[in-house]
């Protein structure tokens, strides 16, 4: 029988079968709609909306204003927006607002008078994480304006006779160098997945997976019956039969992957750069091919409660051995590194990598070799089976 014929003859069964893949793509989808809406509430979460009153309307405050801007030079989970007091303390009671500065009248001519700066941070509790945080935030400020502000003193007592544009540029530089994080000095910030964002990325790879078995399992039931039956006289049909499934599961999981990948890149909030379309396609092409392939030499190789044990075995090693539920560095130093250095644990970590910080990891030995040792492997299967 035609190789053609037979992908006709499983797409009329599948075709047949069509609710079974209704429930696969409600439960998938499902999932990671579940996942990405959990990633937006908690990035919503960690967002710090904070806003400021400037009553002293002073050049100076108008400059720490344009510092400042809305945050970002302060930190990325930052929002800050400038208010009067009415609406920043009726934001601050309907919880719109993690808290808010007010510039107080005459707070410029104070600091020229005693050095200090009469700055008023208001919080809904004083208890909450959030609130604790804006007061940590508010004396790294503080610190840096006073620094800022000194070293402007400084320079009028050492240079009287400096006129007022060279003062005023001088104190610019000095507040926006402290106001800027990587202004004063450089800095390398140590960069942590995001909880919700991992398990999007993490439950998109179980996905694949869960697409490619049940779609192999499903086309077993077809050739367990008539097709099985029709060809059992032919040498070699079950093997025929069985690489025809996976190649029919594998096409439709390929389309599975790239549409999964468009969505999460779609919903996800982190930019992704069009330069690593090239390590993503190659990382899913070598993810979906080695599933192809350890699945099919089960089938190949195994009968019986012997091949849902081997199916079995598989399953646990990519879902919980590959950082998809536990991230690997729970397990880094076990077995010598075995679980963080295995082909599925590579896939898992640069697409985190690259979807999450735009970042491509060093390629290990192991990814390749382990892709030639697999399709070796099935090679060598198939001559087996072929000679028996």
């Amino acid at each position: 029988m035609k190789t053609l014929q037979l992908f006709r003859i499983y797409h009329s069964f599948l075709l047949k079968k069509w609710y079974l893949l209704l429930y696969i793509a409600v439960i998938i989808i499902a999932l990671l709609s579940t996942l990405l809406i959990i990633q937006h509430v908690k990035q919503q979460d960690a967002k710090f909306n904070i806003g400021i009153v400037d009553e002293d309307h002073s050049k100076e405050t108008k400059l720490i204003l344009n510092s400042m801007g809305n945050g970002k030079n302060l930190s990325k989970d930052i929002r800050l927006k400038q208010y009067n007091k009415h609406q920043a303390h009726r934001l601050l009671q309907q919880q719109k607002l993690e808290g808010y500065y007010v510039f107080e009248p005459g707070m410029t001519q104070a600091f020229y008078h005693s050095g200090k700066l009469p700055i008023t941070v208001y919080t809904y509790d004083t208890q909450s994480t959030k609130s604790i945080a804006i007061h940590q935030l508010t004396d790294s400020v503080y610190s840096r304006l006073m620094q800022a502000m000194g070293g402007g003193l400084a320079y009028t007592s050492l240079t009287p006779h400096a006129t007022k544009h060279q003062t005023f540029i001088l104190l610019t530089d000095l507040l926006f160098t402290g106001l800027n994080r990587t202004g004063s000095f450089d800095y390398h910030p140590l960069k942590l997945y995001d909880t919700g964002s991992y398990y999007v990325i993490t439950g998109y790879l179980i996905s694949i997976f869960i697409v490619f078995l049940s779609l192999f399992s499903i086309l077993k039931m077809n050739q367990d019956t008539a097709l099985k039956n029709r060809l059992s006289m032919f040498h070699f049909s079950f093997e025929k039969l069985t690489l025809i499934r996976s190649l029919f599961s594998l096409s439709y999981t390929i389309i599975w992957t790239v549409i999964g990948y468009l969505w999460i890149l779609h919903s996800l909030p982190h930019t992704f750069e069009s330069y690593n379309w090239p390590t993503v396609v190659i990382h899913l092409t070598y993810y979906v091919s080695m599933i192809t392939i350890w699945l099919t030499i089960i089938e190949l190789i195994s009968f019986g409660w012997l091949n849902y044990l081997f199916k079995m075995i598989l399953t646990l090693f990519i879902v919980l051995c590959s950082g998809m539920t536990v991230p690997t560095i729970y397990f880094k130093h076990l077995f010598g590194g075995l679980f963080i250095a295995q082909p599925f644990s590579l896939v898992t970590n640069q697409m985190l990598e690259i979807t999450l910080n735009n970042f491509i990891l060093d390629t290990s030995p192991v990814f390749y070799s382990s892709l030639i040792i697999s399709i070796i492997l099935l090679a060598i299967t198939l001559v087996w089976r072929y000679r028996r």
